[in-house]
């Protein structure tokens, strides 16, 4: 099983659902679910998804000199289904003290939201 590591010293306690503070916190269009399931790779490394939606994932950030606003393209690899998904993102945030980056998927295919549509069932 693929598996990615993240010290608990960056993992911020969560606020029970419905309360106000979760809600204010909380503006993603599509739910995050951790993740040992998704896999990409793209400039020339492979990252194991800290945790994702349909709208994109949060991964380790092995690219620091790359920038805030910079477009990638790779191959996503998710538990359970055979073969690869071909991907495009935006690197959209950066976090220098937890070492983390997110990317927000552009025009992804319907393969692809399907496959995380059904790691999220």
């Amino acid at each position: 099983m693929m598996e990615a590591k993240r010290p608990q010293s960056n993992v911020s306690p969560l606020k029970p659902p419905g309360t106000p503070d979760a809600v204010a916190a909380e503006r993603r269009e599509s739910p995050r679910h951790v993740s040992r399931q998704i896999k990409l790779t793209f400039m020339g490394a492979e990252h194991l998804a800290l945790n994702w939606s349909e709208s994109g994932v949060l991964l380790e950030d092995r690219h620091p000199e790359t920038p805030v606003g910079s477009k990638v393209e790779g191959v996503i690899t998710v538990a359970g289904y055979e073969g690869r998904f071909r991907f495009s993102a935006e690197i959209v945030r950066r976090d220098r003290r937890t070492q983390e980056m997110a990317l927000r998927f552009v025009n992804p295919s319907r393969a692809l939201l399907d496959a995380i549509r059904r790691l999220s069932e």
